[in-house]
């Protein structure tokens, strides 16, 4: 089984990253104790380690919130995390129909708690996934002004029933461009930060600007661009890491078999399509922005992309442990062949960055 080598062009942006100076190494761990602590009791589960780093991740996407907030978004990632591990150890396995209808359960009380006459207040939540879900939910929608905070937790239901319909929806790559993003960008979970921005404004939008189409559009090009970025980046994790068990099924492959693409060129138009994602929001801000409130929501919004990208470029998680630096693009070497996209090699990947 031979080796194939191919490169990732570096993204062209003109977001700017910044990192909360409240993130710590400490602040880490104890958001992966706590929800490693959560679910102490199932050995199916790995602890977190640190080349999950998702609180770094919020940390780049909320460079200005405060102490408790940040907390707060950093425990919710870090048991994202664990619940991801908890998914993974049971695919394939007797346990998948039970772990599948307890997201299921999550769901319905997500949607419960969103219409609830009180919405801060607790409800009879259970036990295990469901109850884990809705108290690391509820330490950030608490912070939230009631609308808000409704909004929140039905956009955390939309990427819960995303999650765990994921393995019927997104079986092979034989589905149209529009239609991959139109999960995707629900599935990887950004409209849930954006939800949340109204509340981090100095200024308050006005009421036709929130329910504007062109403030939807701006949100949605985040979430394009953000869910992009991790499929560029995680490209070689997820050939890897999927190696026997399911399909090796996003962007990447979903370009392949939509234009009929090798891996490298739909690698190259995958990069294009983040950069042209980036071009359409720089586009639509410049007519949509025309008041103080308006431009300081793009701004946050350009905080999560550029975030994000940062995020990408420098966890561990996408490009292996003891990783350290900046991946902006470089060679990737991947072992096995899967050329019509649809299924993973049964090998290992490697990645040289370009110095």
């Amino acid at each position: 089984m031979g080796t194939q080598t191919f490169t990732i062009p570096p993204v062209r942006s003109g977001f700017r990253w910044r990192i909360n100076p409240h993130h710590s190494a400490e602040m880490d761990a104890d958001a992966n104790a706590w929800a490693f602590g959560l679910f102490s009791d199932d050995p199916r589960v790995p602890a977190p380690v640190h080349a999950d780093n998702y609180t770094t991740w919020a940390a780049l996407c909320f460079p200005d919130v405060d102490l408790d907030l940040l907390t707060a978004w950093c425990r919710f990632n870090a048991l994202y995390t664990v619940i991801e591990n908890k998914q993974e150890a049971l695919y394939g396995t007797i346990g998948a129909g039970s772990a599948e209808g307890l997201w299921e359960r999550t769901v319905t009380l997500l949607f419960q708690q969103s219409h609830a006459d009180d919405v801060f207040a607790a409800g009879d939540w259970g036990d295990g996934l469901p109850r884990c879900n809705l108290t690391a939910a509820m330490a950030i929608a608490e912070k939230l002004p009631e609308s808000l905070a409704r909004y929140f937790l039905r956009r955390i239901a939309y990427m819960a029933q995303a999650q765990y319909q994921e393995d019927q929806v997104i079986r092979s790559p034989r589905m149209g461009w529009g239609e991959y993003l139109e999960y995707r960008h629900v599935n990887f979970g950004v409209p849930l930060f954006t939800a949340t921005l109204p509340a981090l404004l100095e200024r308050s939008l006005a009421a036709d600007e929130w329910e504007s189409p062109e403030r939807e559009q701006l949100d949605r090009l985040t979430a394009y661009y953000c869910c992009l970025v991790n499929d560029l980046y995680s490209f070689r994790k997820e050939w890897n890491d999927r190696s026997g068990k399911k399909a090796h099924v996003q962007a990447v492959s979903v370009l392949q078999h939509g234009y009929g693409l090798g891996v490298q060129e739909a690698l190259n138009r995958l990069v294009e399509r983040i950069e042209e994602t980036e071009r359409q929001f720089v586009a639509l801000r410049s007519r949509w922005a025309l008041t103080p409130a308006a431009d300081e929501y793009c701004d946050r919004l350009e905080d999560i992309s550029a975030g994000n990208l940062r995020y990408h470029q420098t966890s561990p998680r996408f490009h292996g442990g003891g990783f350290e630096g900046v991946f902006t693009g470089g060679e990737l070497q991947v072992t096995g062949t899967a050329t019509d996209g649809t299924t993973g090699p049964n090998g290992g990947t490697s990645l040289r960055p370009k110095v």
